[in-house]
């Protein structure tokens, strides 16, 4: 993705720069509740449920949510059950939770004997026809989980993790801002912060639309403050985010599952969502949107490579990143939105097809990190 130099500046001063920014995310609808959602992108869903999370202070021991071993011993059963990457794998790492991915994803790995990893937004387990779609229950994930499919985060809420850029000037008066993406926009009630790297202001998101000048975040108060576009940006506050990535977490492991690493909702990461998820997770799956292809020998879990294997590409595509992860026995991150009418039963298994035919390993995106320490 091409950052401007802007964008650039800020990742000094204000700690912000979006990695990873797809158009896997886009195009909105309003659900029966007259909630706007993001159903292209895992059917952000934006309603008042969430507003008691607006300005909460978290206080997490960054030891304790952090997932790493600190026993050598374990670190040495680990590295022995590592899987063997030899000659190239791939991860498959499916989004959001619907039940397409137990209902149609499931039964082909099966066949193949192949697991996969799961992004999981803890809000949405088992919703029924919540944004037109039903999602995987607790049994479900337990079924997954059982025969070797990790279950991993997705934030609390699908909530997008990095900094957005203002694109318009704004003044102390203003109630209005206008950010490069509108993706805060979809949940009402979050506090976020607007920040130039020497001012910063926290405000309510209390709502979101669309007028003459493009796309906005409407708060409960005026700024107070001028911020001037190319310069500013938006972004959730530090104890927002630890909510989003602390809590996800201990939700689901309180419900008994082992959670070691995070999928990004909206493929937006930035280097400040990196260090504070590094304090929870051993690697985020989907900082580089684009490519599948990680060199093992080099491989950073909080450097990766994901692409789509259905949305936004081509059979003849995906055949030519298999080519290449076999040739140079890398590591391949695949993606996929179960629910979305293109992703069908028909496609998942033809691409296990051309996984199995160029004899890559399919392993979890957790063995995926054991197999390249084991490496080192």
């Amino acid at each position: 993705m091409d950052q401007e130099s802007t964008r650039r500046r800020l990742l000094g001063t204000a700690g912000t720069g979006v990695i990873g920014l797809t158009a896997g995310c886009v195009g909105r609808f309003t659900d029966s509740d007259g909630n706007e959602s993001d159903p292209t992108g895992g059917n952000e869903s934006v309603g008042d449920e969430d507003d008691s999370a607006s300005g909460s202070e978290t206080e997490t021991d960054a030891n304790e949510g952090a997932s790493g071993s600190e026993d050598g011993d374990d670190e040495d059963d680990e590295a022995e059950s590592a899987p063997d990457i030899d000659g190239g794998a791939v991860v498959f790492v499916y989004d959001d939770g619907p039940i397409e991915d137990y209902e149609q994803a499931f039964p082909i790995h099966q066949e193949f004997d192949a697991p996969a990893t799961v992004g999981i937004v803890t809000e949405w387990i088992g919703r029924e026809d919540f944004n037109g779609t039903d999602w995987m229950a607790v049994d479900h994930l337990e079924e997954l989980a059982d025969t070797g499919w990790e279950i991993s985060s997705h934030t609390t809420a699908h909530t997008a993790l990095g900094a957005f850029e203002l694109v318009e000037d704004a003044a102390p008066e203003d109630t209005r801002i206008y950010p490069e993406q509108r993706n805060h926009g979809f949940h009402h009630g979050y506090d976020v912060e607007i920040t130039d790297g020497d001012e910063r202001v926290r405000r309510t998101v209390v709502g979101s639309d669309t007028d003459d000048v493009g796309g906005y975040l409407e708060f409960d108060e005026p700024l107070e403050t001028s911020f001037a576009a190319g310069e500013t940006v938006e972004r959730y506050p530090e104890d927002v985010m630890r909510e989003f990535l602390g809590e996800s977490k201990r939700e689901l492991e309180a419900l008994g599952f082992e959670v070691d690493t995070l999928l990004a909702p909206y493929d937006v990461v930035d280097e400040r969502t990196i260090d504070i998820a590094r304090e929870y997770y051993d690697g985020i799956s989907n900082v580089y949107p684009g490519s599948m292809s990680n060199d093992p020998a080099t491989f950073d879990p909080f450097e990766t490579n994901r692409d789509y294997f259905v949305e936004f590409t081509t059979r003849e595509e995906v055949q030519a990143e298999l080519d290449r992860i076999a040739e140079e026995e890398a590591l391949g991150i695949l993606g996929a939105h179960t629910f979305k009418e293109e992703v069908t039963t028909e496609r998942i298994r033809e691409t296990l097809e051309w996984v199995e035919e160029r004899d890559l390993e399919v392993v979890t995106f957790r063995e995926a990190i054991a197999a390249t320490d084991a490496l080192a």
